[in-house]
C-alpha cells in the first residue's frame, strides 16, 4: 500500500483507521463504557445533545458517545475525510464530532491540520443557521505538539506504526478555537477533566502519564447573516432612490 492521498488523508492513514476500529470495535466500546475519562464525555455529550431535533454524528465509528435516546434523529457517518452530500445544505441542528479530528492524518502535519479544516467546513455547511458545531476532541499543549509534529512524520512513512492503533496527531486545543472563530463569534471552549485512566493507542494508561486532555467547543452559526446583509443593502438603495 502507497502513501497517496485520499481527500488529503494518506491511504496508509484511511486504512489503518477503518480496519484497526472494525477489529476492535466491541474492546473499544467496553473502554468508552467503563473508562472513568469516558464516562465524564458520555455525560457532558448526553447533556449537550439533549433535545436536538436533526443531529449529524460524523465519524461514529460504530459508537455512541452518548443518550441517543434524548435526541429526535441521528445521521451517522463512519467517516475520515471526505465530502458530504451536496445535497444536505443546511439540514441539522447539530453536528456532533467527537474523538474525530487526531484521525485525519496525513503524511505532515500541515497536511493533516488541512484535513481536519476540511472536515469543519463541511460539517459547518449543512449545519442549519442558528444550528450548533459540536466537537469533543483529545488536545494537547503547545510544547508537547512540537514534538509530535517531528514524529507524525517518520511513523506516517512506515507501513504500519509501532502499535496496531493508527497514527494520530493531536493538536492544541487553541488552533480549532481560532479555526473555528473564523466562522463565527459565537464560540465556546471548555476543558473537561480527565479520570484516573484515559486510551492511548488503544491501551489503557494512568492519565497521569500524558499531557492530552480533553476539550469540548461549542459553534453557532449565525442565523441568516447573509438575507441580513441584503436587506441592509436593499434598505440603504431604497433610500437613495428619488
Amino acid at each position: 500500500m502507497n502513501n497517496t492521498s485520499h481527500n488529503g488523508q494518506s491511504e496508509v492513514s484511511v486504512a489503518s483507521n477503518v480496519s484497526y476500529f472494525l477489529e476492535h470495535l466491541s474492546e473499544y466500546h467496553d473502554s468508552v463504557r467503563d473508562i472513568d475519562t469516558y464516562k465524564t464525555l458520555h455525560q457532558f455529550i448526553s447533556n449537550e445533545v439533549a433535545g436536538v431535533s436533526e443531529l449529524l454524528d460524523i465519524g461514529n465509528g460504530g459508537v455512541f458517545d452518548y443518550d441517543t435516546s434524548r435526541i429526535g434523529s441521528i445521521t451517522a457517518i463512519d467517516l475520515f475525510l471526505g465530502e458530504l452530500p451536496t445535497d444536505v445544505d443546511g439540514k441539522f441542528d447539530m453536528v456532533l464530532m467527537v474523538m474525530l479530528i487526531h484521525h485525519l492524518t496525513s503524511t505532515d502535519w500541515r497536511s493533516s491540520w488541512d484535513n481536519a479544516r476540511l472536515a469543519l467546513d463541511e460539517a459547518w455547511r449543512v449545519l442549519k443557521p442558528g444550528g450548533r458545531l459540536l466537537i469533543v476532541e483529545s488536545c494537547v499543549p503547545w510544547w508537547f505538539f512540537r514534538f509530535e509534529k517531528p514524529a507524525l512524520w517518520l511513523l506516517s512513512r512506515s507501513i504500519k506504526s509501532v502499535f496496531s492503533h493508527p497514527v494520530t496527531l493531536q493538536f492544541p486545543a487553541s488552533m480549532i478555537k481560532a479555526e473555528l472563530e473564523k466562522k463565527t463569534d459565537k464560540v465556546k471552549m471548555t476543558e473537561i477533566p480527565k479520570g484516573k485512566f484515559v486510551l492511548q493507542f488503544g491501551f489503557k494508561v494512568p492519565s497521569f502519564l500524558t499531557p492530552a486532555m480533553p476539550f469540548a467547543f461549542e459553534a453557532i452559526k449565525k442565523e441568516f447573516a447573509s438575507n441580513a446583509v441584503a436587506t441592509s443593502q436593499f434598505s440603504a438603495a431604497s433610500s437613495e432612490s428619488p
